[in-house]
Formats: structure tokens, sequence, C-alpha cells
């Protein structure tokens, strides 16, 4: 009797199993509409409004990250849904800076998702792409120092060797007939061979070469968008990256990439000759770390660190730096202040050759035009995600159960009126003098917050506090194109193009 109720169910599993196969262009669809109901009207975030694509899947994250505008997108369903907005069925996106100052406070409890887990290297996360927050807090303990600014302002003389560089190119494109740049590349070019030599105490070569060497920041754009796209979704980085026959395939192997091929010469190179560097780069200082603590800071984080300072350093500071240059050239008011509190300051001797730290936070036109970039184009266009902890929590007087996703993006939260006025689309640097600057400076984001602060923010703020008043006070530039917007496309950073002038110089010491 047994036997046969045995058989019975077999058969009717194997009934239905034909009747899937046979049907299954039915069955599909059918599951996934039924999936998608569930999502959107169980969902304890369904009273919360957002697309409709978004309520029932991911599907929404995807497209958005995958069309390049992100950032837009986010401000625009802002505007027509509230401050608000579910964009996946357990996320929700926040336009409140007081609301996102709650979220990011150290302390907190609310943990990076597992958006940051698809950035590589996944064997061996770096600061940024690090979840466990012990772990996070052991590595970031052992690194800050060398990121310190203290530390910044010892490699001040290298970053000026490589705007001497960057000088000489621009110079030889004065004396051209057509006087043309493309500064927007040659400004990523810098930010480039500036981190090698902070990082390896050796340029890449990219202002040398004067284009792309190896194609290598069209690389880093393709894993930035690829990183992106598949965190929205980050199951589905075992079928691509971690799968285990991504490795066979030869043009994707991370060894042949020129900064990762780099960063292992100098990581060899260091442990084979074994004797200290006479100059103190990020990868020595990272060495000395590992030295004092080599269990909690492992070789393999000096090399994550260091190779993830170039990653995130270049395009960060570059497409700040453009932004800036971009919205000053543009409005001719704008550009005549700055250049006349950089010719007074050098007049009177309080601003060098080779402008410094200390100097550049003495001209307050230029400080403001500096922060008002960073409020306007943030450098990183996708979300800052954190998950509510398991006992959930109130934020900005609403309850999101615990595992909640929250979504937090700069461009959203520096347009917030309250905060920055009321025309926070328009690039304005006085509101920087006028206003309360203290109080916007609190709900800024274009560095990240709380204990996750971007690392390398003190390298940036150096790096651009020297070059920018440089390049505008001994160089005039004119926007080629001064109608039209700058081009950019968001893949975790703001990648910007078309930034071309016309240039000549101005005054040389």
């Amino acid at each position: 009797m047994a036997v046969l109720h045995a058989e019975e169910r077999e058969s009717t599993v194997l009934a239905l199993l034909k009747a899937i196969g046979a049907y299954w262009v039915f069955v599909v669809p059918l599951v996934l509409l039924v999936r998608f109901a569930y999502y959107r009207y169980v969902s304890p975030l369904r009273k919360y409004p957002g697309p409709l694509l978004a309520s029932g899947s991911r599907a929404w994250k995807v497209w958005s990250t995958w069309a390049g505008h992100t950032e837009m997108d986010h401000i625009r369903i802002h505007e027509r849904y509230g401050p608000i907005v579910r964009i996946a069925p357990d996320e929700v996106s926040l336009a409140s800076p007081t609301a996102a100052r709650e979220v990011l406070a150290a302390g907190k409890g609310f943990h990076k998702t597992d958006f940051y887990w698809v950035f590589p290297p996944p064997e061996n996360p770096d600061i940024f792409t690090e979840i466990r927050e012990d772990v996070h807090a052991i590595k970031k303990r052992h690194a800050s120092h060398p990121y310190s600014m203290a530390t910044m302002h010892t490699m001040a003389l290298f970053i000026e060797d490589t705007q001497r560089l960057l000088m000489s190119k621009l110079d030889r494109m004065c004396k051209a007939q057509d006087q043309y740049c493309n500064l927007g590349n040659y400004l990523h070019y810098f930010a480039f061979d500036v981190l090698g030599e902070v990082a390896f105490s050796r340029k890449f070569g990219f202002l040398e070469a004067g284009f792309d060497v190896e194609g290598a920041i069209k690389t880093i754009d393709d894993v930035q968008w690829y990183d992106g796209i598949v965190g929205q979704i980050p199951e589905w980085d075992y079928v691509f990256r971690r799968n285990p026959l991504w490795k066979f395939v030869p043009w994707l192997r991370a060894g042949n990439f020129l900064i990762t091929r780099m960063a292992v010469e100098e990581m060899d190179k260091r442990k084979r000759f074994g004797k200290p560097q006479e100059r103190k780069d990020l990868l020595s200082q990272l060495f000395d770390a590992h030295a004092k603590a080599p269990d909690a800071f492992k070789e393999g984080d000096i090399f994550a660190v260091a190779h993830g300072a170039i990653m995130a350093g270049s395009d960060s500071t570059a497409s700040t730096m453009q932004s800036f240059s971009y919205h000053v050239l543009r409005d001719p008011a704008i550009y005549a202040n700055l250049k006349r509190e950089l010719d007074e300051a050098t007049a009177s001797g309080k601003l060098s050759e080779m402008p410094q730290w200390s100097e550049a936070q003495s001209l307050p036109y230029f400080q403001a035009c500096l922060k008002e970039a960073m409020r306007l184009r943030p450098a990183v266009g996708l979300n800052i995600c954190r998950l509510v902890p398991s006992a959930g929590a109130e934020i900005g007087g609403q309850f999101f159960p615990g595992g909640t996703r929250i979504a937090l993006n700069g461009w959203v939260l520096h347009r917030d009126k309250e905060i920055f006025g009321h025309d926070p689309e328009t690039f304005r640097p006085e509101r920087w003098l006028e206003g309360d600057a203290k109080m916007m400076e609190r709900f800024m984001f274009q560095f990240g917050g709380g204990a996750h602060l971007c690392i390398g923010k003190n390298l940036a703020l150096l790096e651009m506090n020297k070059t920018l008043p440089l390049l505008f006070r001994d160089y005039e530039m004119q926007l080629l194109r001064p109608d039209e917007e700058l081009q950019y496309h968001s893949t975790f950073f703001v990648v910007q193009s078309g930034l071309e002038v016309r240039i000549s110089q101005r005054r040389k010491a």
C-alpha cells in the first residue's frame, strides 16, 4: 500500500513537471507577477509612494543605474513623490539632510548593505568595500595615519612636481595656434599621476603621454559601471565576476590592468628588497602599519587599501575639479571675482608661486566656489546605502522596520531648500558668504559621513586647494561651448567629458 502511494506521488510530481515544461512560457510570467504583487502589497513599506516598477522588484534601480543618470532620476522622483520614496521592495530613498545625518552618525547601528560587497577586490575588501563593521574599524584604524592631513602635507612637494608637469603641458597648448585644451582630460590625467606619486612614488604616465595609457581610465569607468549596476542585485555577482570561469577569460583578468599591475610590482619590489623607502609614500606607510600589527592589518590589506586609493581617489578628485572649472568659466562675473581675489592675494604676497594649503584657506571666494561645486555636483552619483538595525529605528519621525534599506543621494540632499536656500539648482558661491556656512557644511555629504567618511578626503582637498588657484591665476581660459551643459554619466562616480577650453597664459612669476 505504501509503495502504491509513493508511486502515485511520484507520478503526480512528474505530471506537474511535465505541465510546467509544456507551459513554462505562461508559468514563469505568472510566478513573476505573483512575486511582484506580493512585494508590492505585503511589504511594510507599501505605504510609501514611488515608481510602480520599484514597488515589486529591484528593476527600477538597475535600469536607473544602467541609464547613467540615477542622481537625476532620484531628484525627479523626490520632486514628484515627496521626501520619502520607495525605490525597491525593501528600500526607501530619503531627501532630508537631517535624516541623512541620523543614519550616517557613528554608533547608530546603520551598517553598509551588500551593495558595497560587489566592489573589488572580493577576496580582500578595502576600507570602502568592507561591510563588516568590526573589521572595517580595524582596517581604518591602521590606515588612518597614512591618510591624515599631517601626512598628506609631507606629500606636498610631490604634488607640486606633478603640477609643474601639468603646467608645462598647458604652456605648450598656450603657444599652439588654436590654443585648444581638453582641460577635463588633463585634470583627470593630473589626478591619476598625483595618486601614483603619493601611493607608489611614481607617476602612471598619463600627463606625459597626454592620453589614457592602456585605456586604464576607461577600464576603471567600466568597472565602476559594473559595480553600480550589479550592486543593485548583488547576488548576480556570482554569475559574473565571482564566477570561477571569469579567470579563464584573458582580457578580464585583473592583473592585466595598468593600475593593478603597478601596485603588484611595487608590493613585490618592496617585499623583495625589504629595506625602508627613502620616501614615505602611502605604500611604505601601509607596510609600516602591517609591521606593527601583522595579524590585524594583513599584507592583503596593504594592497587593498593602496589599490583602492587609486580606484576611488582619481575619478572623484578629477570630477570635482572639472565641475569647479566648468561652473566658474561659464559665469563671467564669478570668473572675474575669482581672478581678482587670486591676483590681489598674489600681489600682496599671500599666495605663493605654488599655492599652499594655508594660503588657499584664506581665499574666501575661492573656498565658496569650491564648496558650491561640491554641493551642486557631488563626485558620487549613486546612493549611499545603509541597513536599518534589526530592532528597527525612527528616522525623521517615521519608523522603519529592521532590515529596511535606506538610500541617501548627495545630489538630492544638497538641493534641500531649507538648508541651502531658495535656489539650490543654481551655482551661486555667494550663498557661502552670505548665509550660515557652518550650518550648510554640516549637511554636505560629498565625502559620505559618520564612521565611513571617505578616508581619502584630506588628499583630495589638499590636491584641489593647491591646484585650482594655480590654474585660475596663471591661465586665461574660455569655454569653447559655454551654452552647452557639461556631459557626464554616473557609474559610481560622476564621469564627465567635454570640458574643452581655449587657453593662454595670464602671468608668470
